[in-house]
């Protein structure tokens, strides 16, 4: 037993397996990323554990709980010492109270090695929330551009080149707009996308600027933190455009990589159905389920996204750098040209 750990140094442990023991339901909802779960206790085995804690006694609430997981803890045990011949584990509850507590002290007694997380999650969280306070350090560079131009592509490319990027509609799962979820499943809590986000920032940090794609302050249900929002406001602005026909073939093979979703494509329309109204909701409709995606995506693009973001289709003098990106390649090549040629630390 290596006794308690903070969660600052915790987070920098080379090669740390965070145990989480709070119950599935508390670990569905947010946890630390990375983390896996080994529950004391299902879900509703915890409901009754509060309620004798509520209305019988502390101590009468510790046996039961007593009686429930004790069978569990030669199984437990064999797991986590699994865990720590390739990890430095780092065992956690909701406060660093009893549960995470119970299962460290039977560890520390098989001589199984690990350490207790200081203050459980909710510590973890207090620092989520002060490091997301001062990240990023540096200037953030914003990439502009009308739906469908390759904005994330073009992060993908130079994320694996090795520059500094941050691909905030990948962790919120979302691509901002009404169609934004269609086939990438459920977003992260808002907690659980902060935790992600601050994983990002934090192994930026050192990095004189970030890259991201323009976002309003809210991907989906899920919202920016202040600063970094405030950053990009302030930050380095690009513009990448390309044609409409061009833009519309790139979102038909975004949108079939996995099989066109018609069906939830069909839902997202009728949310658009007050700002372009029912008869044409009911025309895109009909293309969708004639199999017409891409006169489906032209329409959309033309009728209602240009409108709604309204950036240029060409080079515009309001941007630092524009780049067409009807050759995706070309344009990773040129975006890198200007981020390697520019200086973009805070104060330029």
């Amino acid at each position: 037993m290596r006794g308690v750990i903070e969660a600052a140094p915790a987070l920098e442990l080379p090669n740390v397996l965070f145990v989480d023991v709070r119950s599935p339901g508390e670990f569905s909802q947010d946890t630390i990323p990375g983390a896996v779960n080994l529950p004391l206790f299902s879900d509703e085995e915890r409901a009754e554990i509060g309620t004798i804690y509520r209305q019988v006694s502390p101590r009468a609430a510790r046996r039961r709980g007593l009686e429930l997981v004790a069978p569990r803890l030669p199984a437990m045990v064999e797991t986590v010492e699994g865990w720590s011949r390739q990890h430095d584990v780092v065992v956690f509850c909701w406060r660093g109270g009893e549960r995470s507590q119970a299962l460290v002290q039977v560890l520390e007694l098989m001589k199984v090695p690990c350490r207790r997380l200081a203050g459980g999650y909710r510590a973890y969280r207090r620092l989520v929330v002060e490091q997301l306070a001062q990240l990023p350090r540096g200037r953030v560079v914003v990439l502009h551009g009308l739906t469908g131009c390759g904005k994330t592509q073009l992060l993908g490319m130079l994320a694996a080149r090795g520059y500094p990027v941050v691909d905030l509609e990948g962790l919120a799962r979302h691509r901002g707009s009404v169609f934004g979820g269609v086939g990438l499943g459920c977003q992260p809590s808002q907690k659980m996308f902060e935790s992600l986000l601050r994983d990002e920032l934090w192994r930026l940090r050192e990095a004189p600027y970030v890259v991201v794609e323009c976002e309003s302050r809210r991907i989906g249900r899920l919202f920016l933190p202040d600063r970094l929002y405030a950053k990009m406001q302030q930050g380095i602005h690009l513009l990448v455009y390309d044609s409409v026909e061009s833009r519309a073939r790139r979102l038909v093979a975004e949108y079939a990589a996995e099989g066109i979703p018609v069906a939830e494509l069909r839902r997202g329309l009728q949310v658009l159905a007050r700002h372009l109204g029912r008869e044409r909701v009911a025309e895109l409709a009909a293309l969708l389920e004639a199999g017409r995606f891409e006169d489906f995506a032209l329409r959309m693009l033309s009728g209602y996204y240009d409108r709604l973001y309204r950036y240029p289709h060409g080079p515009h003098q309001d941007f630092a750098f524009c780049v067409s990106t009807g050759d995706l390649q070309e344009a990773a090549d040129a975006l890198a040209a200007f981020l390697d040629a520019r200086p973009c630390e805070e104060g330029e």
